[in-house]
């Protein structure tokens, strides 16, 4: 998901900042020669100091629905704690606006500490102080991928108009729709008041967004990303710049 993410930005001609370790700098594949690369571990709050300095958002992609607790990895340090350091670095760092990445419901087979570690993150999201918009997203799935023709007519159905409102917060998203939506939540042109956002609102900003490139001559050419450098458990947070604008 972060690495679609980071390619929407691109593609909408954001300037892109990835806080990600040294030795995970190969996982973004081509995307390296259109971002910022900063070194920094959302696992670890010193490691953050000042990475959001003089930035518009964050946008907090961190988390996992496996946990290994023998590793140390439970819920809580993979979705609350990442996400309660990422807070951190944007409150110290001034950065006024953060967008997190949640979930609609609980899995099929997932523990509930997974869906209870997404909502403690919230409620510590919203008592930051910060603006935010929380992304309450459902199941996503890649239409390549086994079970994807399944997943794609669940998500129409949910999407119809009688069904969606009792199935449209839950129904299955297109991945690459879901990233598109995200990115255009991060990049708003002023700072938006705070709110949820669910798969309704990610579907139309998605598809809007990609109806507007299809109908404007391609000018960013090669810059999606292959299947095969899409690593859906790539351990980082990312930031999508905004340079201060010398009126605000």
């Amino acid at each position: 998901m972060g690495l679609r993410v980071i390619a929407a930005l691109i593609d909408a001609g954001a300037e892109v900042s990835v806080l990600v370790l040294p030795e995970n700098e190969e996982k973004l594949g081509t995307l390296r020669r259109h971002v910022r690369l900063i070194a920094g571990d959302v696992w670890n709050s010193a490691s953050l100091k000042g990475r959001s300095r003089g930035y518009g958002a964050v946008v907090h992609l961190v988390g996992s629905i496996r946990a290994q607790p023998e590793r140390g990895l439970t819920f809580q340090q993979l979705n609350l704690v990442s996400a309660r350091n990422a807070i951190g670095m944007a409150i110290s760092d001034g950065t006024p606006y953060f967008v997190l990445l949640s979930a609609a419901s609980n899995p099929p087979g997932i523990s509930g500490e997974y869906l209870r570690s997404k909502r403690e993150a919230e409620t510590y999201l919203k008592g930051s102080g910060l603006r935010w918009s929380i992304v309450r997203a459902p199941l996503l799935f890649d239409r390549e991928q086994r079970g994807g023709s399944i997943y794609n007519l669940m998500s129409h159905v949910g999407a119809l108009p009688l069904l969606r409102v009792f199935t449209g917060s839950t129904a299955p998203l297109v991945v690459d729709v879901a990233a598109r939506g995200i990115a255009q939540i991060a990049l708003q042109p002023e700072l938006p008041r705070s709110r949820n956002y669910y798969a309704r609102e990610l579907r139309r900003l998605g598809k809007l967004k990609r109806e507007r490139a299809d109908s404007q001559p391609q000018q960013r050419k090669g810059r999606s990303v292959p299947a095969q450098l899409l690593d859906e458990e790539v351990p980082f947070g990312w930031t999508p710049t905004r340079p201060p604008n010398d009126d605000e």
